[in-house]
């Protein structure tokens, strides 16, 4: 069997993408700081016959990073996949937007992100196999939204982290890429965490590319994120 990481895992998007790999014969470990959201989640996959785990930990805090990855390679051997998942959305604008803010919401919007990656980088270049994805938000190569200001600084370092990866890795045989979502994730719309799930599973099979921006093209999305933020 082969293994998946998601870091970030949450009953959105994590539990989708935790489902289609599942159903690709991938076991699954889920990091996140809340265990019984964790045993949720497991619960979960369980019910679809997918084996799955969860390892509590913080993102910001590298000594539970690192403690979780260590239980996951003693649980699940080589670690095939990393998604990291995790961010911070919250509704600030530039104006309002602090250093010490900013600060703690890059830990989690990219800090984390290159942290998580240390961890599985060695292994992969080693063995010259694996894929490493990010998720990411915005429309363009230069996208920001002005009322998820931290977000915007956060998902553009973890973009040009992302780009240097590839262009790095590529030659060893590890595929890195990023998504970069244009939108709202929600159930019953073009942001379904199962329809967004797919694009994941396609990124990997195909290894196209550093990155795919996932875009409803009926939609003014910079204006649909501004609408929903603001409320």
């Amino acid at each position: 069997m082969s293994a998946l990481v998601i870091v970030g895992a949450g009953p959105g998007l994590g539990l989708s993408v935790a489902e289609k790999f599942g159903r690709k014969n991938f076991d699954v470990a889920l990091i996140a700081r809340n265990q019984d959201n964790l045993d949720a989640l497991q619960n979960s996959l369980s019910k679809l016959n997918i084996k799955s785990s969860g390892f509590a930990a913080d993102v910001t805090d590298e000594q539970q990073l690192d403690k979780a990855f260590t239980q996951i390679r003693e649980a699940f051997g080589q670690i095939d996949v990393l998604i990291y998942n995790a961010a911070v959305i919250a509704p600030v604008s530039a104006i309002d937007t602090t250093a010490d803010m900013a600060n703690q919401h890059l830990q989690v919007n990219i800090i984390g992100g290159i942290a998580s990656a240390q961890q599985v980088i060695p292994q992969m270049v080693e063995r010259k196999d694996g894929a490493i994805f990010f998720t990411s938000g915005g429309s363009s190569d230069l996208t920001a939204t002005p009322i998820l200001t931290t977000l915007s600084i956060g998902k553009s370092g973890l973009r040009a982290y992302a780009h240097c990866l590839h262009e790095e890795l590529s030659g060893h045989g590890v595929h890195v890429g990023m998504l970069s979502i244009a939108g709202v994730i929600e159930e019953g719309t073009y942001f379904s965490p199962d329809k967004i799930a797919d694009e994941y599973i396609d990124m990997y099979e195909q290894r196209d590319g550093a990155e795919r921006f996932y875009i409803d093209p009926s939609q003014d999305s910079a204006a649909a994120l501004k609408e929903t933020y603001s409320e």
